[in-house]
Formats: structure tokens, sequence, C-alpha cells
């Protein structure tokens, strides 16, 4: 049994961090005014936010950009692009939908008319029939049963659907949820398919409060519980669900400070057991259910036994998403600050090496012109090599310049809505997005040292000379903005410009 969590940790806050984050929407005014307007593509910085892995072959993963959607089958060796109008959304509307990996190879998108289903290693894409037309706010697929996929609706009152074929086909699951309730995340327990959560906001006494719907017939009745301090602006996100107690599931609060709660009794009652000065951007479970790791956008990684939840900080890097599966624990991250973009820990998050840096993208994903990929994607592949600075990462290309980070191992002192969230139900637990300071002058813990070195990793092809010259320069000018105003906290930090998204769950897709 499950020992009661100790109360929440709050990390002091991190000058430096926060001063070299301040610098970034400098940086991507500086980057928009240098490019032309196709370039800036939906005016976002480029990032990733989620990442889910192929239960069947963990070598296969789709991670879900700013700019649609990137896909590796070698296990982050390599990686190729699918855009947006290939799924079928419109990345200008500001759309990041939360992704999910299933039985059979497919990939789902979560999108405001139905799901998007990918087959035939991601080039080929359609609609489930049985959604079509509906918004769908969120799906996930079962940890230990990729067969079994839920996804949320909206809808006069919001409802849970299910697939018990691997996306197949898709049936309506139990009665509607409650009136008034409008849903955000949901996830199934990896121990009892039948264990539903679903997390959303609901009128009451003419006031709007966070709750967490919960089921345990597989959506035939339904119980709501108040999520402590959250409201329409602070709403709550399934974090994960313990892969070994379909009693155990985290709940963060979209918001800064961000909280994180943890609920040992089905969801009928919260406790805090982490703060942080920043959001709480990226969240996992071990495979094993044994460990718990936290990562905020300002005050990095934090993880803990699950039996205590006594959080210590281990690493600096500030992930925006996290996935924890048998061959370790991913994390997207930002190049300006990290290094890196994607990132795996060997070591429960103390240290990552680099899986993928934007400008290395191999391209559109090669596709027959005769599907959705291979029809659509080439034509706008130069304005995201443009805005991704491309450049050939080919072992026989070279060396990268010195201080871009290729090779370098990022340490330091982790949608869908909940398909980050909760791991997407791949062999991970459960992933979206503290212990003392480290050594005094705000330097990071032991092993806290960035990828070094002078220079920018933004260096872009010679096709557009004159505009690379521009995202050169402005980014150039933006990391010499964050060490001066790391400066002056007492710390530098070194990082090279990158780009990425989040439902990080939204965080992307959520917030």
């Amino acid at each position: 049994m499950r020992s009661s969590p100790q109360r929440a940790v709050r990390p002091s806050s991190r000058p430096a961090r926060a001063a070299a984050l301040a610098a970034v929407p400098r940086a991507v005014a500086l980057v928009a005014m240098a490019l032309p307007s196709p370039a800036a593509a939906n005016g976002v910085f480029p990032s990733a936010d989620q990442i889910v892995f192929d239960p069947a072959d963990p070598a296969r993963a789709v991670a879900r950009m700013t700019y649609g959607l990137l896909t590796t089958r070698d296990g982050g060796a390599s990686w190729r692009w699918i855009c947006e109008g290939a799924v079928g959304y419109d990345d200008t509307a500001g759309q990041s939908p939360p992704i999910a990996a299933a039985a059979s190879g497919r990939v789902f998108a979560a999108l405001t008319d139905g799901i998007a289903v990918g087959a035939d290693g991601g080039c080929a894409w359609a609609r489930a029939a049985e959604l079509a037309g509906r918004e769908v706010i969120d799906l996930s697929v079962r940890q230990g049963d990729p067969s079994h996929v839920v996804a949320v609706a909206a809808g006069t009152r919001h409802g849970l659907w299910a697939s018990r074929d691997g996306g197949a086909s898709w049936t309506g699951a139990g009665a509607p949820l409650p009136a008034g309730f409008v849903a955000r995340t949901v996830d199934v327990a990896p121990s009892d398919p039948r264990r539903v959560y679903v997390s959303g906001l609901a009128s009451e006494g003419g006031s709007v409060k966070g709750v967490l719907a919960r089921s345990a017939d597989g959506g035939e009745t339904w119980q709501t519980a108040a999520v402590p301090g959250s409201t329409t602006s602070r709403e709550p996100y399934i974090a994960g669900v313990d892969p070994l107690d379909a009693d155990v599931l985290y709940v963060r609060i979209a918001s800064a400070p961000g909280r994180l709660f943890v609920s040992t009794d089905g969801g009928a009652a919260f406790a805090p057991v982490f703060t942080t000065e920043g959001f709480v951007r990226a969240f996992a479970i071990s495979p094993d259910g044994a460990t718990v790791a936290v990562g905020s956008d300002i005050d990095g990684v934090f993880r803990a036994p699950s039996s205590t939840l006594a959080f210590e900080r281990v690493s600096s890097v500030a992930p925006r998403c996290f996935a924890w599966t048998d061959s370790g624990l991913y994390a997207c991250a930002s190049e300006f600050l990290d290094g890196f973009t994607i990132g795996r820990s060997l070591d429960g998050g103390a240290t990552f090496e680099p899986l993928l840096q934007q400008g290395c993208i191999r391209g559109p994903l090669e596709c027959a012109a005769s599907t959705a990929v291979g029809a659509v994607c080439p034509a706008d592949w130069p304005r995201i090599a443009l805005m991704t600075g491309h450049r050939d990462c080919t072992p026989d290309a070279g060396l990268p310049a010195a201080g871009s980070g290729t090779n370098a191992v990022a340490t330091g002192a982790t949608g869908a809505g909940a398909a980050a969230a909760s791991g997407g139900g791949q062999t991970s637990a459960a992933g979206v997005g503290g212990a003392p300071d480290g050594p005094a002058g705000g330097a990071p813990p032991s092993g806290g040292a960035r990828p070094g070195g002078a220079g920018c990793g933004c260096r872009t092809g010679g096709a557009e000379e004159g505009q690379a010259g521009a995202v050169s320069a402005a980014c150039l000018a933006a990391a010499a903005a964050a060490r001066r105003r790391s400066r002056r906290a007492g710390v530098i930090v070194r990082g090279v410009l990158g780009r990425a998204r989040t439902k990080t769950d939204s965080l992307e897709g959520r917030p």
C-alpha cells in the first residue's frame, strides 16, 4: 500500500531559467521579422510537445510539432515530416491535436471534425467514419492493450467513445457525461479496462470549477469530484494513471505556478504533491510504476519514488513533454535552452542524449504520390526547411560547427489532450509534461553541464542565403540576450536555438 504523500514541494525560483525564458519572445519576434510571412508558419515557436510510440515496435515513434508531425522508424536516428494538411488540420488556426499510437501501426489525431487515422507508416490518412463531423477533444490508448482506445467527444452532452480493435471501428460507450460537463482529457486505467477518468470543467452554484469524472463500469455511470484550485483559468488535466493501481492517478493544473495532485482513492479526493514556479509541462510514470518524473519549464526535471512522492531535482532541462518506455525516459525540450528538441534519458532524467535537432529533419516522409502525404507535403517542405534551418546531418556530411550541440549530451541539476499526459497508451506508464537547489551561485546540480561552446544551432542551408543570414543574426542576438540576462542573475545559460509545440498535452493540445 502506498504511504500518504508528503506535503507539496516547492522548489526555489530559478532566476537564470526565468531570465532565459524571458528572452524567448524577443527571439521569436526577431526571427519572425527576419523571415518572409509564409515561413513564420502559425507564429508559434518551432517545438515538440508530445511523443508517442508504436506499441509493437519501440523504434517507431511520432512526435507532434508546432508545424505538423515528425516520425522516426529507427529509434530517433532520423526523422521525417508529415504536414498538417495531410493529416487534415491547419496550423494557422492554432490547432495542436492530441495524438496516440495503437495496434496495427495506426496513429490517431483528435481533430475538431473527427479522428484522423494514419496508416501505411503514416503515409495514408482518413477519418474514422463513426465520429465524422464531431469535435474530438482527447483520446488515449490503454497501456498494455493497444487494441483498446478511448476518446471523448463534444456534443449537447460530452460523451465517451471506445474502440476495442485498435481504432478500426468506434462505438459510443455508456452514458453521456454529466450535464454541463466540458471535457478536457481522458484516460483509462492500465490495470482495469473499465476504469475511465475524464477531467474537465463544470458549472456549480453559479461558478465554474475544475472536476474529475470517474467511471468504474466503462462509462455506464459517472461520479464527479472537484479538483482543488482549478477553474477556467487553471484547468485540470490528467497527467497519468498508475500502471498497477487503478485507484492512483495524477492531475496537473494548467497554470503558473503549476501544481500536481495525486488521488489514491480513484479520484474521490486529491492531495497536492508538487508545486513549481512555472507550468507543469511534463509528467511520466516509469513502466514498473516505481518512479514518477515531473518537468517544469522553469525549474527543470524532478523525480520521486511513487511510494513516497518525495521529489528531488535531477536536471535543469526544461521538458515540454515526457514519455517513459522500457527504452528510457523521452523528453521534448527547447533547443534554444537545452540543445535538443527530443532526447532520451537512461538514468531517470538526470542526463539526456539528443535524438532530434530540427535542422536535421530529413524532409517529408517518403510516400507514393497517391497518398495524402505524398500528394500534399512535398510542396510545403521548402517553407519548413527554411524555418527549421535545414542542413545535411548525415554522417558523411562532416561534423557540425562547434557549439551546435548536435553530439552533446544535455544534462542538468519531460497531449493527449491527454495522450501526452498519459503516455498515449504506449509501453510507457504515463507521460505529459524537488530537492534542494544546486551549488552556490546557481550552477546546476551535479551532472548539470549544458551542451557547451559558442555558436548557434540555427545553421541554415545555402539555398536562401540572404534569409539564412537574417535567421542566424536573429538567433545570435537572442542567444546573446539570454546570456546577458543570465549573467545579471549570476548564471551563464548556454543553448542553441531550435523549435517545437504542446497537449504537452496541449499544453498543446493542452495548455
